[in-house]
């Protein structure tokens, strides 16, 4: 069942359509509960906007490069003839790693702009 492996591009998928989304659609209240909402962001009115700025671009690029990975890792599994059942764990592992590393890379990026601002 290769067709599964196409469950295999659903985070990048969602992480290219949410950044359009936040790019298009930008959030200005941070009280929404809506845009990119984590303590980091939260932190103050400055904090918030710029996150709603850089979120996007960091996840649309971070869901492209998944994308190719999957890809790639996809024919890689099955030239190697790997169960897609273990292809499917494997591509979640990654796509959900991808996921975890777009938070901690915009959350760092927001530290880095308003450590150097203090300074």
């Amino acid at each position: 069942m290769p067709f599964l492996l196409i469950l295999n591009f659903i985070v990048p998928y969602v992480m290219i359509l949410v950044g359009y989304l936040l790019k298009k659609h930008p959030v200005s209240d941070m009280h929404s509960q809506n845009g990119y909402n984590t303590a980091t962001s939260r932190k103050s009115q400055a904090h918030w906007d710029y996150a709603q700025s850089i979120a996007p671009d960091i996840f649309i690029f971070l869901g492209k490069k998944l994308g190719v990975i999957e890809l790639l890792l996809n024919v890689m599994l099955l030239l190697l003839n790997i169960s897609s059942h273990n292809a499917l764990i494997v591509g979640g592992c990654v796509g959900v790693g991808f996921l975890v590393f777009g938070f901690y890379k915009t959350d760092s990026e927001i530290e880095k702009k308003f450590r150097d601002e203090i300074d």
